[in-house]
């Protein structure tokens, strides 16, 4: 492959690779790692967009070496997941070999432990041949996307972090020789022990080292980014680490940007997506503050409870009931609830079930605020996050009595149940509540209520801005 004009990396990202997220290995299990799947095509639309000469990927489960790093020679390679008992799944690339020799001569000219990799040597030090899951599942992706481009393949090696970041600033003057336009995908788990059930076992570690990587990582800190403890490193069982560092030096010295994409952590194992670029670059969908997941336009309800919620997390004041400008047809006075979602998944929800402020949009206020750093169930929302949230109020009609649970519709009615001082409050229109008994029963745990206490029953009607 021949490319005239100067070269660039014009995109990288760091991508988790569980197999669950191939449909035919994933099967009825991918809807619990679907935040992640939506990212990952996130990610393949957004290379698509960067239209690529060429796609780098970083694999630490390629052939690995503690003091180089193995890149594929061959001029195919292919790969399957038999291993996951899905054969049928396979993909073949080209190698550019013209980045490949262009980045082995640059590693050579600096002293840099590349290694030439074939399918002999491969099977000399015990790698089975062919494209490993965790450069196959990014490479899934892209292809299920329309993108089909050369590309080079490499393992990691265990260096310390700043010896691994050279790898990016040689990969870079190597793709800028050779004339390509590339994107640079860092495939990587991250902790392995989140849970008690966890593959590595658990370790309170883990959790720490993903909050704090994914928080640095979406300011877009790589000082920081290297300077995480190796102590840290090691007690949270991680594997994507290396491969995110050695892709990050190929932004060295430049301003760059991100887009926290999704993080979630079924199975006790963190699965990060992210995007990176240089400061600047333009990425249609993507870097306009208002449009990174292209949600729709917000109710102004709604709205204000974003406003107020990205104000605090920032350490701003929050908006002012008097400049809210609320549309004419609301209510003067309301009890409202707010609830914030992540990627699909709950992340605060609060709530009152009477007006307990003077206008409706102190209301908003006071629970948009609430629920993002006072809900009890979370951890205070951070402003890395806020990209990925998602808002919607509820405004309650005037509850009203009644006799038994066949006047409720759990579609229609939210419910109030009451016992002295216990109450419980269940929101209409929640997915796997289908039936009065059901929205009764969690209503009842909601508020400590045992099954057979006796309860007073009221139902409400919701205005829901979203």
């Amino acid at each position: 492959m021949d490319t005239e004009g100067p070269g660039q990396v014009v995109l990288g990202a760091l991508a988790p690779h569980p197999p669950l997220l191939i449909p035919e290995v994933g099967g009825d299990m991918l809807k619990e790692v679907e935040s992640t799947r939506w990212a990952m095509g996130r990610l393949a639309l957004a290379v698509k967009e960067a239209d690529p000469d060429v796609v780098v990927v970083i694999s630490p489960h390629g052939p690995l070496s503690r003091n180089a790093v193995g890149i594929w020679t061959a001029a195919r390679l292919r790969g399957d997941f038999a291993q996951f008992r899905a054969p049928e799944v396979a993909l073949t690339v080209e190698t550019d070999q013209g980045l490949l020799a262009a980045f082995l001569a640059e590693g050579q000219a600096a002293g840099y432990p590349l290694q030439g990799v074939d399918q002999a040597a491969l099977l000399r030090y015990g790698h089975a041949p062919g494209l490993d899951y965790a450069s196959l599942i990014p490479l899934y992706y892209l292809e299920k996307a329309g993108v089909r481009k050369p590309v080079l393949s490499t393992g990691m090696a265990f260096m310390r972090a700043r010896r691994l970041y050279e790898f990016g600033m040689i990969l870079r003057r190597a793709v800028e020789k050779a004339g390509r336009r590339a994107v640079v995908i860092a495939s990587g788990d991250l902790s392995h022990r989140l849970t008690e059930d966890a593959p590595a076992g658990y370790s309170a570690s883990g959790a720490v080292f993903d909050r704090t990587l994914w928080e640095l990582l979406s300011k877009g800190d790589i000082e920081g980014i290297l300077n995480i403890d190796p102590q840290l490193l090691e007690a949270a069982g991680e594997c994507g680490y290396r491969s995110l560092v050695m892709m990050l030096g190929c932004w060295d010295g430049m301003p760059i940007a991100t887009v926290p994409l999704s993080y979630e952590g079924p199975f006790g194992v963190g699965y990060g997506v992210c995007l990176v670029h240089e400061q600047g670059f333009s990425l249609a969908g993507f870097n306009d503050d208002e449009e990174i997941t292209r949600k729709p336009r917000l109710h102004p309800l709604a709205a204000l409870a974003r406003r107020t919620v990205e104000a605090v997390a920032r350490g701003e004041a929050p908006p002012s009931a008097q400049d809210a400008a609320l549309p004419p047809g609301l209510p003067d006075q309301a009890a409202v609830f707010v609830t914030l979602e992540m990627q699909g998944h709950l992340r605060g929800c609060i709530g009152t079930i009477e007006p307990v402020h003077a206008s409706l949009a102190e209301e908003v206020i006071a629970n948009a605020r609430q629920a993002a750093f006072g809900d009890p169930r979370f951890l205070p929302v951070r402003d890395y996050e806020l990209p990925m949230l998602s808002y919607s109020v509820d405004v309650l009609g005037e509850p009203e009595a009644v006799a038994d649970e066949g006047e409720l519709d759990p579609e229609i009615f939210g419910i109030i149940v009451k016992a002295g001082r216990r109450v419980g409050v269940l929101l209409p229109g929640i997915e796997g509540v289908s039936t009065p008994a059901a929205q009764v029963d969690i209503a009842r745990r909601k508020a400590g209520i045992g099954p057979d206490e006796p309860v007073k029953l009221y139902r409400f009607r919701v205005d829901r801005y979203t």
